[in-house]
Order: C-alpha cells, then sequence, then structure tokens
C-alpha cells in the first residue's frame, strides 16, 4: 500500500497553522495531507493539531510561562500550563487551548496531563495568557474575549505586536471579569496592564516580557536574564576570590620582608623591637 503526504506551502501552514488528515484512494493507497486549519479550528483545537508559532510567539508564550511558572514553584495549589487543552465541560461550549494559563487551588500539580478537565479537577483557569497570532487576530483579540468570559476566566491578558505606518507596535490588551462581563483594563503611562490574579505588572518593550511584582515593584527576569545575571555573579565571586588571594599572597610576602628586616637589625646588634 502506498503511503505519501501532500503538503500545503510551507509559509501558509506557518502562518495558519494545520491538521493532517488520512485518505484512503480509490487504488486503496493511504495519502496523509496536511490540511490548513480553519477559523474554528484555530479556536478550539484537539491533540494532534499544529497551532501557528512565529519565532517572537514562541519566544514571548516560552518567557510567559516560564516567569509564571517560577512564580508559583514553591505553591503545590497553583499550576501554570501552556498549550494544553482545556476541557471546560460546559454544555453547548467548545473547548481552549490557551498559551498559558494558571490554575489556582489545584490538585496533584505535579500530576502528568494532556488534558485539563475543569469539572473534574474542581478548579477553573483564573488567567490566560495570549500571544496574537497574525493570521487570528480577530480570533484572539475579539472572539476570544466574548468566549473565556461565558467560561469565567477572571483575567485575560493579549500580548500583541504588529507592524503599523512602517513601525512595530507594541502592545498589551487586558480583560476583568466583573459581573460575568469582561471589563477592558486600563493600561498605565508606560503601556502595562495591572493583573491582579498574579499581582503582576504585565507589558512589553522592545517586543520583550516585563513583569514586575505590584508589591515590591521588582521586575521578574526571564530565563535568558537569570542565565546571565548567574554569569555575572559567578565571574563577580571568581573575581573576588582572586582579589583576596593576591591580598593575601601580599600580605604573606610583607610579612616576609618584616622578619627578614628584623633578622638583618639583630645580626647588626639592634633589638627590632626597641626601635
Amino acid at each position: 500500500m502506498t503511503i505519501a503526504i501532500t503538503r500545503h506551502p510551507t509559509n501558509e501552514l506557518a502562518e495558519r497553522g494545520w491538521r493532517t488528515e488520512e485518505i484512503v484512494q480509490p487504488d486503496g493507497s493511504t495519502v496523509f495531507e496536511d490540511i490548513p486549519l480553519t477559523s474554528e479550528e484555530f479556536l478550539h483545537p484537539e491533540e494532534g493539531y499544529h497551532l501557528p508559532n512565529s519565532t517572537f510567539h514562541d519566544r514571548i508564550a516560552g518567557d510567559i510561562k516560564d516567569i509564571l511558572t517560577r512564580r508559583y514553584a514553591n505553591d503545590p495549589t497553583t499550576a501554570v500550563f501552556r498549550d494544553l487543552i482545556i476541557r471546560w465541560e460546559i454544555a453547548d461550549f467548545k473547548d481552549h487551548c490557551p498559551d498559558t494559563c494558571v490554575v489556582f487551588g489545584i490538585q496533584n500539580k505535579e500530576q502528568v496531563r494532556t488534558e485539563f478537565l475543569v469539572n473534574s479537577e474542581g478548579a477553573c483557569p483564573s488567567l490566560i495568557v495570549e500571544v496574537v497570532s497574525p493570521r487570528y487576530r480577530k480570533e484572539d483579540r475579539e472572539i476570544k474575549v466574548q468566549q473565556y468570559a461565558r467560561a469565567s476566566v477572571r483575567e485575560y491578558i493579549i500580548f500583541d505586536r504588529r507592524r503599523q505606518r512602517g513601525q512595530m507596535l507594541d502592545e498589551v490588551l487586558g480583560y476583568r471579569l466583573i459581573d460575568n462581563i469582561y471589563v477592558p483594563i486600563t493600561p498605565d503611562e508606560e503601556g502595562r496592564i495591572m493583573c491582579e490574579t498574579v499581582g503582576l505588572w504585565m507589558g512589553l518593550h522592545d517586543g520583550e516580557v516585563v513583569m514586575v511584582d505590584a508589591q515590591t515593584q521588582e521586575r521578574l527576569l526571564r530565563a535568558i536574564e537569570l542565565e546571565q545575571w548567574a554569569i555575572q555573579a559567578q565571574e563577580q565571586a571568581s573575581q573576588a576570590q582572586e582579589q583576596a588571594s593576591q591580598a593575601e599572597q601580599r600580605a604573606t610576602q610583607a610579612e616576609q620582608r618584616v622578619a627578614q628586616l628584623a633578622e638583618f637589625l639583630r645580626s647588626h646588634g639592634i633589638d627590632p623591637d626597641r626601635i
């Protein structure tokens, strides 16, 4: 039996995402064809769907997940998930697969999950963060606003970067659930959104994620920044150790010179302790 794979243009698959469909031909051969996702499939993906993922999208979503994961690393009741299918278990309401979500009051945090069943888990995502996919900007910025409100997600934060009049525009949008309706969160003068669920100011600066603790005003470092900080700290420690070693060596040399001078004076009948 012949098996073949038919692919659409790479750029189209990258922009729209895809699913692979098995098609049996009249002659009995099997064709596995990559089919670009529809808007509905993007909104409600299933396992095996390949969602659009640019390098910007992957980096920003990864940084968001990493920062939030470290923030709750020692909290056994708070989990941070990325690209995990959420089964809302609401009648006539389809599932979603958010870039990142934070769930409070979770049980068995370290359990391996291929999907998250809200009713079975007894917990619902309190925060969802999406990085806009250019081909599906309306879906991320408009349609999901209505759908996540219906799912009772307390806050929905959107990271977006787009070209406008020849310049790159960074934007963060936020919505907070009030009386079962999403109300836009007003950004501060730096364009940051105050996310009450996790106590963080969230923003984009020069295409990089910025998260600041609302209480301490401490900026939470991205993974690459932590690595750089660790390297610098190690270099500084090595330099301090080298300086201490050199200082100890100079002190030893000075003591030796004092001892030699004292011996010289004694050899000439002079008591160095009486000088």
